[in-house]
């Protein structure tokens, strides 16, 4: 099983303020996904999808999906609007309360997506329906991963630190319960950070557009590679993650 997931899209008319067309950003990141062998399973978009969090954006980022003929979930993030997402993409498995979530079950692991969104409010929080709803929602007896978009773990940016998932506490403590959860897969902080929450693997996903600058004291933006990460699920393995920078590169076989 391979997913891919893009994080961070930003789609809005125009250019963002960073001087970045994010549906170009977008069509760049496909086009890097397309030549991914074996071919991905599942293309996870982990919030953040429209900058403005307008129908519209919704509505164009439904047509270009559905013409990749691949199977896709959809999570908000701040910027987004949950109630026009779950409208622009009707088919998508939402859970049926007002958080946009999702349980996907495969062959051998379900994935599941929480909504951390907070209305008017850039930081994020799980709500008590939300993790009701993932109280019963989850699989006791198969490998589970989740996705939100906001970290509920400090990645050392105080700027994002800030703006985080503020009762990752209570996330804590109902994973001392779920041994079988492998991985937390994250967005919003627009880079690539590796760590351990509640004792598992958590990371959070670069953004297809400008990252957030590391090591420059308050927050700032930097025009570093976009890119992606790609996890691999061998069956009776452990969870692999590559990070993909969004950019044309030559492959070349060793020989001997």
């Amino acid at each position: 099983m391979r997913i891919v997931q893009l994080s961070d899209l930003h789609l809005r008319p125009g250019l963002l303020y960073s001087g970045i067309d994010p549906w170009q950003a977008l069509e760049n990141a496909l086009l890097r996904l397309a030549g991914l062998v074996p071919r991905p399973d599942l293309l996870l978009l982990s919030g953040d999808l429209a900058d403005d969090g307008a129908p519209v954006s919704y509505a164009r980022l439904a047509t270009r999906l559905a013409a990749l003929a691949m199977p896709y979930a959809v999570l908000p993030g701040n910027h987004d609007q949950p109630a026009a997402l779950k409208a622009a993409f009707p088919n998508q498995a939402w859970a049926p309360i007002d958080p946009a979530c999702q349980c996907l079950d495969f062959a051998d692991f379900s994935l599941l997506l929480l909504d951390t969104s907070v209305a008017g409010e850039e930081w994020g929080e799980l709500s008590t329906d939300t993790l009701s709803w993932l109280e019963s929602a989850c699989p006791t007896e198969r490998r589970v991963l989740l996705a939100l978009h906001h970290p509920p773990f400090a990645v050392g940016i105080p700027g994002m630190d800030v703006i985080a998932c503020r009762n990752g506490e209570r996330l804590a403590r109902w994973l001392a319960k779920q041994p079988n959860v492998e991985a937390l897969l994250c967005g919003h902080v627009h880079r690539h950070v590796v760590t351990t929450f509640a004792g598992r693997l958590a990371m959070t996903c670069p953004s297809t557009v400008h990252q957030i600058a590391l090591g420059q004291g308050g927050l700032a933006w930097t025009n570093e590679m976009p890119g992606m990460l790609v996890h691999d699920l061998p069956p009776g393995q452990a969870l692999r993650a590559h990070y993909l920078p969004v950019v044309a590169a030559s492959v070349v076989p060793y020989t001997d």
